[in-house]
């Protein structure tokens, strides 16, 4: 009797189109366009990176993999890969380590919470571009502030010229991009930790552990999708990062700060060579997709009991 009213509830009426299939014939239009829109820009610069672009002329010279293996074969290729790789990950690390203790420290109660989170939220809504202005004026080897104050304080004897050097002037951008990536991921955390059951943190509570542990034991497995998910957007943002690099040093001094975003631009744009630069930016591509794999493989595996 109740296998007969299962299978009875469980039956569609005549003519009924099943949920999923209504769902995805919905979202079928807005599927077509994004892919439309994506697709022709995607195949046209492949194709340009398979070609020797001449621009007075409209000229496209098939190369095939020849801008690639100009690019690996020349002098800046490694050097600026291995740059962005380590930039990247200064960047992920710094805005994830950041982000996270600033959410744990606000998710407390104390005097002015609403004011101090109102304020960290002001460098996320300003653009990258004005934020390395600002930083920009604050590292500035003659009138900055940072350089005052620290001569003030004693701590040096000369005014340091910040962007004199790719070392110096790369930790600046990274400062410019970290200032403003690390406000987002402020909040994905502290909305991550509202979510911990504190039935789960009591029990830990009762069974001896203490703040350290009951974050490493309980805390962050269970938001370790939103970890997965600050971690990835912090990598993109610095492999994709253009702005602070074109306010504050072009590149600059030298090659020192060039990265591959960096590079594949001033290809194209500045010395007119589209096909080399599609090809740089291809390379960006798959450098982006294998950091994001292996960080999805490291970080997105499933809590286990």
């Amino acid at each position: 009797m109740s296998m007969l009213s299962v299978s009875s509830g469980s039956r569609r009426r005549a003519g009924e189109v099943p949920e999923a299939v209504f769902g995805y014939a919905m979202a079928l239009p807005a599927l077509l366009l994004t892919i439309a829109l994506l697709a022709y820009p995607l195949a046209y610069s492949f194709w340009a990176s398979l070609h020797e672009i001449n621009l007075g002329r409209n000229e496209w010279r098939w190369v095939g993999l020849g801008n690639y293996r100009l690019l690996i074969e020349g002098d800046l290729f490694w050097p600026i890969v291995n740059r962005t790789l380590a930039f990247a990950l200064a960047i992920t690390v710094f805005t994830t380590v950041m982000g996270l203790g600033f959410a744990l420290v606000l998710g407390g109660d104390f005097a002015g919470r609403n004011l101090v989170r109102g304020l960290l939220i002001l460098p996320w809504s300003l653009s990258q571009a004005m934020l390395a202005l600002t930083v920009g004026w604050i590292f500035n080897s003659t009138f900055g502030p940072l350089n005052g104050l620290l001569y003030q304080l004693g701590v040096i004897d000369d005014y340091v010229r910040w962007f004199a050097t790719g070392r110096t002037a790369l930790t600046v951008i990274a400062i410019a991009l970290v200032w403003h990536l690390t406000p987002f991921a402020t909040l994905l955390f502290l909305g991550a930790l509202q979510t911990v059951p504190d039935e789960l943190l009591k029990a830990a509570r009762v069974d001896g552990a203490g703040p350290i542990r009951r974050f490493g034991l309980v805390t962050l497995p269970w938001i370790r999708t939103t970890v997965l998910v600050v971690v990835v957007l912090a990598s993109l943002n610095a492999f994709l990062s253009f702005a602070p690099i074109m306010v504050l040093t072009g590149g600059g001094p030298g090659y020192d700060t060039y990265l591959l975003s960096w590079w594949g631009y001033k290809r194209g744009f500045r010395d007119l060579q589209l096909g080399e630069s599609a090809a740089i930016f291809y390379v960006l591509t798959a450098v982006v997709l294998v950091v994001a794999v292996v960080t999805v493989r490291l970080l997105g595996r499933q809590r286990t009991a």
